[in-house]
């Protein structure tokens, strides 16, 4: 009887895992390779979104491209001078594209792939302070946009570069 019992109690615990109640449902599976950001190989620089200021100042990234990563750093130039803003890298990473950040002085984090889709691959770290999200905007003619948002300090924010490639 005790058998009869331990069994049924058993399969009922089996069967109410495949019942409606269960809610989880597994995140949407997002793919990209490498060859998909290997576009971002070289200088891009965006002159327009601080130019205004005295002197005039600007943003700017390198990338290299390796067999399994691509790398790189993040600059702001203020007229002849420059200063390193973060290192920067996308990479594999537990079978999903990952963008890696290290800002100058603060602790490296990582944003996983969440969005693949019209030349535009999205970034996604939930747990971050700002930004939650960076999106790479493919456009035409060597251009590109990075979009960084995300809730800051209680405010959403949304900032967005336009990059051009260095010849």
């Amino acid at each position: 009887m005790k058998v009869f019992i331990i069994l049924s109690l058993a399969l009922l615990a089996l069967g109410s895992c495949n019942s409606e109640e269960t809610k989880d449902t597994p995140d949407k599976v997002v793919s990209a390779d490498m060859e998909s950001v290997k576009y971002l190989a070289g200088t891009w620089v965006d002159r327009k979104s601080f130019g205004f200021k005295q002197p005039p100042q600007h943003v700017m990234e390198t990338w290299h491209s390796y067999p399994d990563s691509i790398s790189g750093m993040g600059y702001f130039v203020t007229g002849t001078d420059s200063s390193l803003t973060e290192y920067i890298s996308i990479q594999m990473v537990n079978n999903k594209l990952t963008y890696i950040a290290r800002p100058e002085g603060q602790a490296m984090v990582s944003f996983t792939l969440i969005e693949n889709k019209d030349g535009a691959i999205t970034f996604e770290n939930k747990a971050n302070e700002y930004p939650q999200r960076i999106t790479y905007q493919k456009r035409p003619n060597d251009s590109l946009y990075i979009t960084l948002d995300g809730v800051a300090n209680g405010i959403e924010r949304r900032i967005t570069f336009k990059y051009a490639k260095e010849k």
